[in-house]
């Protein structure tokens, strides 16, 4: 009797190592390991609040149901390779959400004036690029409020989505962004621009990563993420996806947005 019902329990678990292996060298994954081996994404899962979570603010992928991608881009204005990502970009009809800080935009406004003319999306990634979830909730609100004042200042707008650098948060963050009427942007897809590899790495890493409803994160200080982005334009067109801002994920999920309560 014991060996009847050891066996059964032996193939279930062999059957289970079998998935985890093949997903933890399934380069084309959409949920990050340490997000499958988390019950708390599990839970979000069940609660329906895995791609957005209104109760935190937080957006963490949009609809995987649907062939959309959205391309953000981090760290900016940069006069040196920003207006050939914009260049590019007009030259493909595709849209981008960037992040920008706000001591860049203090010696950079013109860069600003240019994104905004153009018609892409601004968001908040704070003042000086200091670790949010390393702060108290009062200099976490001060390094939002800064860098909102000077976008707001060139394009008459308040922006509603934020980015904390490194996309470091916790409660604290979270709390303090969704008060200042924010939705906290995560990421799907990573390039690892920020370090020293070449156009061509930024490429295929972002081609074997993206799938429906990838948010892709970019940095617009690296010289090889400019030289990367007609290809992964041109060949996720080619797949059949279509590129959307952050606010268009947010609508086709019909998101409720956070209610500033203080600004």
């Amino acid at each position: 009797m014991k060996r009847s019902r050891f066996v059964p329990a032996l193939v279930v678990g062999g059957v289970v190592l079998i998935a985890l292996a093949a997903f933890i060298f399934n380069p084309y994954r959409q949920i990050p390991i340490h997000e499958a081996i988390d019950p708390r994404y599990w839970i979000l899962v069940i609660r329906g609040l895995d791609k957005y979570d209104y109760h935190n603010g937080l957006l963490q992928r949009g609809d995987t149901s649907v062939p959309e991608v959205a391309l953000t881009i981090d760290d900016g204005p940069d006069p040196r390779y920003l207006p050939g990502i914009v260049q590019i970009l007009k030259q493909n009809n595709v849209p981008a959400t960037f992040f920008v800080i706000g001591i860049r935009i203090k010696q950079h406004p013109e860069l600003i004036k240019m994104l905004h003319d153009d018609g892409f999306e601004i968001g908040n990634h704070t003042y000086d690029h200091q670790r949010l979830d390393a702060l108290k909730p009062h200099e976490i609100a001060n390094e939002l409020r800064l860098c909102d004042s000077h976008i707001y200042a060139i394009t008459g707008e308040h922006p509603t989505l934020m980015r904390p650098p490194g996309v470091q948060y916790n409660d604290k963050v979270l709390n303090v962004g969704k008060s200042l009427g924010y939705v906290t942007v995560s990421w799907t897809v990573g390039a690892k621009d920020y370090e020293k590899v070449s156009a061509a790495f930024i490429t295929q890493r972002v081609l074997d990563k993206t799938g429906n409803g990838a948010i892709i994160l970019l940095h617009q200080d690296n010289p090889e993420t400019a030289q990367a982005l007609p290809g992964i334009i041109s060949t996720l067109k080619s797949r059949g996806y279509k590129f959307v801002t952050i606010s268009h994920m947010l609508k086709q999920l019909n998101a409720k947005l956070p209610v500033a309560t203080s600004r």
